[in-house]
């Protein structure tokens, strides 16, 4: 399970973010195009953002946009850095069957304030789902650089379907891993038979669509153009929807 930019055959004036599972064989069996970039400064180009053709060419369903594949150690999904920072991409894994997820990467300031470790928990508590996280610390800025920075933080980790850490690597400025059981029979039998803590079963799904019957975010934001610069989008976006989540009041305003 890995990440990397990519390009779409249809998309050649864009580029994505986009996850992917390898099999035992070498063939690819998942690929997931990123959901939600790091806004405002990752320019990846988010199926969201191409709404109208992608439900077009491949439907709108959860497949289409959180897919699943089914293999021998499980059933794997991912998401992808500030994916997990917004509930409903483990959702959208989880009613899709995923029993392990691949989340990487978040830089700092995210891990070192716990903003990684508390999003890893939550997605895989309230979802009853492994969530494996691996992160990257030193990072040469240019291929001349003579020392790395710090980039990321480290702090990768296991997360077990209970929301505890099974292994987390805390600090390093080198390679490493992190070692833990994932033991996906456990997992089953705990939805099969936890009679509080398998949450899903209990979504109240037509109370939800209450809660996101007005769009938010728009979609198809690049689907006549490519994105744009950071203070582009900060202007044209970002304050935009701040407006928007005041004005429908659901923020108010600070008084200074």
């Amino acid at each position: 399970m890995a990440q990397a930019k990519a390009r779409h055959e249809d998309w050649p004036d864009r580029f994505f973010n986009v996850g992917f599972v390898i099999d035992p064989d070498g063939a690819v069996i998942l690929k997931h195009y990123k959901i939600v970039a790091l806004l405002p400064c990752e320019r990846s180009v988010s199926p969201h953002d191409l709404f109208d053709w992608w439900v077009e060419k491949y439907g709108r369903t959860l497949q289409a946009f959180w897919p699943v594949a089914d293999s021998t150690i499980g059933r794997l999904g991912i998401m992808m850095a500030m994916e997990g920072n917004y509930p409903e991409n483990g959702r959208g894994l989880a009613l899709n069957g995923a029993e392990v997820v691949y989340r990487a990467s978040l830089p700092t300031p995210f891990t070192e304030n716990d903003f990684f470790e508390i999003s890893n928990r939550a997605r895989a508590l309230e979802n009853n789902m492994y969530v494996v996280a691996p992160n990257i610390s030193g990072y040469y800025l240019y291929p001349d650089s003579e020392a790395a920075i710090d980039a990321g933080g480290g702090q990768s980790m296991i997360v077990d379907y209970r929301g505890a850490i099974v292994g987390k690597q805390f600090n390093t400025s080198g390679s490493t891993y992190v070692a833990g059981v994932i033991n996906i029979e456990a997992l089953r039998h705990h939805r099969q038979n936890a009679q509080v803590t398998n949450w899903p079963k209990d979504i109240r799904t037509e109370l939800a669509q209450i809660i996101y019957e007005q769009p938010i975010y728009p979609k198809n934001l690049y689907l006549e153009k490519i994105p744009g610069r950071h203070a582009e989008y900060k202007r044209e976006v970002i304050d935009r929807q701040v407006r928007l989540m005041q004005e429908r009041g659901i923020w108010k305003p600070p008084t200074g």
